[in-house]
């Protein structure tokens, strides 16, 4: 039974979560390119009322499980919307982000204490990575979640005294979790229990404790869970071999190289870690020696294999990318939460190099705040008014780390500086970048006259995933050439061209009738980092002709 006091830690983390993770949910255009991938895979799941097989318009796309699609499809069909309403296949990602965070605070209190359990979910809400996941429609929250499930549960029995045995029920949910997580992402979740393990194991030099998995009862549960799936993707007509293209076409690549231009050497994630987990990034490099010198505490142990297994992890693979590392966050979260009541936290900060540390964070949230501004005035805000409310907090918090952290005040203040930064950026500062909003600007001119033709729209020059989301999955991605072919062939049709090819088109189509431009849109693709020009266009027939 949760106890009063539980469950008010439990309803306040709840309205703090509804105030970072709600705004902007329907604001914020569906972003390039994963998202917008995982939205169009999902919306193809229920037009095609195939929930085995994932596809990209007519390509299999065997690179993550089909668990966060069928999440997506009920949380669409719940929701009642049109199927290029976005919102709704956000939602899956919003309640496994707030979930995790409960189970964060569950797992401090049973390690720890009520304090610190509330502590550490109120670092791992606030923490800028887990804020941006949960606006999000792909994999990474929902791993957050099963990836906290399992560890926690694993923590719990790990920290068991010798011969102690915890009840079944953590080890059921050790392993539908370790279920869940590969059915969303794969195997990243088991990888983040064996890395922790292997650390254990060679920290303490047995593995006894392991036994309370009761891995003859939980590793055919998982396998029960899990399979059925993979076996009815082989079954299936035209099916395939999920896990053989998966690991071809995905994990090798990502183990081998930086995939898709993504690369990074050992340390990226680190220095990412500024930003990604604002503004505790700030506690970081005390926490850890905090966490080092604690180390003869079981627990302690624990998060710091957690942490630090994860971690090195993520830095030797080649393929980086600043959400990689969010399965640590938790072990992070729980080690902030028992820094902050140490005194030991401020002697750290003391020290010359602590100082030189807070120095540097602070400059670098100022830097921030002012690329914000930059950004705004960039990419076509068409309002200044939240980016300079966003830098002004971003300021604010900056002078705050030069403080002494002797109480948890600046925990408070800090945790309201990241709902206010988060809440004004995703509902106020994203919304308003209007050049980056290219896909739907172009879908909002297109819809008046692909309405009326009802054929599919033929597009040059401009390919993303989010065109494709919004424009329809029959949407045709060509050249120029096949783009004048298709609009000469299908009368009445839309196309998009690039605008500088629009003369050397008029031209050519001169004697069927000529073109007519419909609307221009100019921005720019950030998946590319290329300015765009785009031209909406249609051929007249003759008679249409002065």
């Amino acid at each position: 039974m949760i106890s009063g006091s539980s469950l008010r830690a439990y309803t306040i983390l709840t309205l703090l979560c509804a105030l970072l993770y709600l705004p902007g949910l329907t604001s914020i255009p569906p972003t390039d390119r994963d998202e917008a991938r995982f939205m169009q895979a999902t919306k193809q799941m229920i037009e095609t009322g195939d929930y085995i097989n994932i596809h990209f318009q007519d390509e299999p796309r065997n690179k993550k499980p089909a668990g966060i699609h069928w999440l997506q499809s009920a949380a669409v069909k719940i929701a009642g919307q049109d199927l290029i309403t976005y919102w709704p296949y956000r939602l899956p990602s919003v309640l496994a982000a707030w979930f995790a965070v409960l189970l964060c605070c569950a797992v401090g209190t049973r390690l720890f204490d009520r304090k610190t359990g509330f502590i550490a979910g109120l670092v791992l809400a606030t923490s800028f990575m887990v804020v941006i996941e949960a606006h999000i429609a792909k994999t990474d929250a929902m791993l957050l979640a099963a990836t906290t499930a399992a560890m926690g549960a694993l923590a719990i029995m790990y920290n068991t005294l010798q011969g102690q045995r915890v009840g079944i029920g953590f080890a059921l949910l050790f392993w539908i979790s370790l279920a869940v997580g590969t059915l969303v992402k794969g195997p990243v979740s088991l990888a983040v229990v064996i890395v922790t393990v292997v650390t254990l194991a060679i920290t303490d030099k047995r593995i006894a404790w392991l036994k309370q998995t009761r891995p003859l009862l939980g590793f055919p549960l998982a396998l029960a869970l899990t399979l059925p799936w993979l076996l009815a993707t082989s079954a299936s007509e035209g099916g395939n071999n999920f896990i053989v293209e998966a690991v071809r076409g995905d994990l090798i690549p990502k183990l081998i190289g930086g995939q898709e231009s993504h690369g990074a050497p050992p340390g990226a994630h680190l220095a990412a870690s500024l930003i990604t987990a604002w503004p505790w990034s700030l506690l970081v490099p005390f926490v850890l020696v905090f966490g080092w010198r604690g180390r003869a505490v079981p627990v302690v142990r624990f998060c710091l294999a957690w942490l630090i297994g994860t971690w090195v992890l993520f830095e030797v693979v080649p393929t980086k990318l600043p959400h990689y590392t969010l399965p640590a966050f938790p072990a992070l979260a729980l080690l902030i939460a028992l820094a902050v009541q140490s005194e030991s936290l401020h002697t750290l900060m003391q020290t010359v190099s602590g100082r030189i540390y807070r120095g540097l964070w602070g400059l670098i949230t100022l830097a921030l705040g002012g690329g914000i501004i930059f950004a705004s005035r960039t990419y076509g805000a068409d309002d200044l008014a939240a980016a300079g409310l966003t830098a002004a907090v971003l300021t604010a918090s900056a002078a705050v780390a030069l403080v002494e952290w002797r109480s948890t005040r600046p925990l408070a203040f800090m945790a309201a500086a990241a709902v206010a930064f988060t809440a004004l950026l995703s509902a106020g500062v994203i919304p308003r970048l209007n050049d980056l909003a290219v896909s739907t600007r172009l879908a909002a001119a297109i819809a008046p006259y692909k309405i009326a033709s009802g054929q599919p729209v033929a597009m040059a020059g401009y390919s993303e995933p989010s065109a494709v989301f919004l424009l329809g999955t029959d949407t045709i991605l060509t050249s120029t050439a096949s783009v004048v072919d298709y609009l000469l062939t299908h009368p009445g049709a839309v196309g998009v061209i690039e605008a500088a090819q629009v003369e050397e088109v008029t031209r050519a189509v001169a004697g069927t009738g000529g073109l007519r431009k419909l609307a221009d849109i100019e921005g720019y693709n950030y998946s590319r980092g290329d300015p765009v020009a785009l031209s909406v266009v249609t051929i007249a027939p003759p008679e249409a002709q002065p």
